[in-house]
């Protein structure tokens, strides 16, 4: 999986006029794990594929549409990423991939996901935008 792209710009995706990160990063301030994600998804109604001992999710949003999910180390290795990280006190990090024309379906499970445990998902660009957070 890619992490932080050197360049940082979003990339146009396929479908006029939407603007998506090319990655995501979900975030929280709790010790969590893959599995915290998973059982997060418990109640929805999407296929999950679990790997533990690599800390790797796939969530399986339709026929040809997944999202996939890694576990990382709380620390990006750049100054200004990781003073990002302190000041949000991220204990728990994670990079998420998926189809930039997925975004409306991924965004109800990051928006389920953080419903139920908490946290963030965030652009992987400079100013780590956009951001999902549980609806209110």
């Amino acid at each position: 999986m890619k992490k932080r792209a050197k360049n940082n710009n979003m990339k146009k995706n396929r479908m006029p006029g939407v603007n998506m990160p090319d990655g995501w990063f979900y975030m929280s301030d709790k010790e969590l794990t893959a599995a915290a994600v998973k059982e997060a998804l418990d109640d929805a109604e999407y296929g999950v594929e679990y790997w533990e001992e690599a800390q790797v999710l796939e969530i399986v949003l339709g026929e040809r549409s997944s999202m996939d999910v890694e576990v990382l180390a709380p620390r990006l290795g750049e100054e200004e990423a990781d003073a990002f990280l302190d000041s949000h006190r991220v204990r728990f990090l994670c990079y998420v991939t998926f189809q930039p024309e997925e975004y409306e379906n991924v965004k109800a499970v990051m928006e389920h996901i953080c419903g139920r445990i908490g946290g963030f998902f965030c652009g992987d660009t400079e100013d780590f935008t956009p951001v999902v957070e549980a609806p209110m």
